[in-house]
């Protein structure tokens, strides 16, 4: 059973960063289930080789051209993966995006270079596209060095403040880990050393309550929240982070942290789940 049942896939024209990113999508939704974009906001201003090499009477002409080209790339990056439906749009990347999941998108995928700089692979910057898209929100780790993941997603660390909202976050940390199989561990920052860990222990209890996550699975710690958060996916060798935001109310955490600290400092894929209240 899929975990999304529609998705939205944003992809610049590299075959590696494409590869990494489609691949991920495949493993939380069925391949015709995902729509794949590719947003440029000067299309003609990438392609400097149809300036010198051939004559177009105007802009539109030219973008037109480049679409048809970049088309092609997609249909190429899509073929190996049974992906049918890719569109090549002009505009700004975040503005394109948002306006593209407002009816029936469960789910957009975005490239980043985590800890590199968070440049998206569409030519904006992820929490552009948090902040405003009435989804939820993949941010796919891109890896130089390697043009294919190691396979579904193992392990899962799902942040919650102990909010209501908390649930939120679970669900979709819990339909992710059923899709892919991955090991589910569950934390709760402190903000200080005055909070008492047993209670948040015993909150953390409360909400796992009936998904089958152990005792060894919880974990409370104290300090920073995107900082501790950061450490604790390092240490449990976590492939996914999943944490909530309020989207177009501001990319806040329920952690109480700010998702772009998150998501700028993570090593691993981040799961942003929009939280609707």
């Amino acid at each position: 059973m899929a975990a999304y049942d529609r998705v939205l896939v944003g992809l610049d024209l590299s075959e590696s960063n494409a590869e990494l990113i489609l691949e991920r999508a495949c493993h939380l939704a069925e391949p015709e289930t995902i729509e794949v974009l590719h947003v440029s906001e000067r299309l003609h201003s990438h392609y400097e080789k149809y300036h010198s090499n051939q004559d177009f009477p105007n802009s539109e002409v030219l973008d037109e051209a480049i679409k048809k080209e970049a088309d092609v790339h997609l249909e190429q990056f899509c073929r190996p993966f049974g992906i049918t439906k890719h569109r090549v749009l002009g505009g700004h990347p975040a503005a394109v995006l948002h306006e593209q999941t407002e009816v029936n998108v469960d789910l957009v995928v975005i490239g980043s270079h985590g800890r590199h700089g968070w440049r998206l692979l569409l030519g904006s910057t992820p929490n552009a596209v948090i902040h405003g898209t009435p989804c939820s929100v993949l941010a796919v780790r891109i890896n130089d060095k390697s043009t294919h993941t190691d396979g579904p997603y193992k392990r899962l660390l799902a942040v919650l403040d102990l909010t209501d909202e908390s649930s939120q976050v679970l669900t979709h940390a819990h339909k992710v880990a059923e899709t892919t199989g991955a090991v589910i561990e569950v934390c709760h920052v402190l903000k200080n050393r005055q909070h008492n860990d047993a209670e948040a222990l015993d909150t953390l209890r409360g909400f796992v309550s009936g998904y089958g996550i152990g005792e060894d699975a919880l974990l409370v710690t104290h300090g920073q929240t995107a900082a501790e958060i950061h450490h604790l996916a390092d240490e449990r060798g976590a492939d996914l982070v999943v944490v909530g935001t309020h989207g177009k109310h501001g990319a806040e955490l329920v952690t109480g942290s700010s998702a772009n600290a998150v998501l700028h400092g993570a090593n691993c894929d981040e799961l942003a789940v929009k939280i609707v209240t």
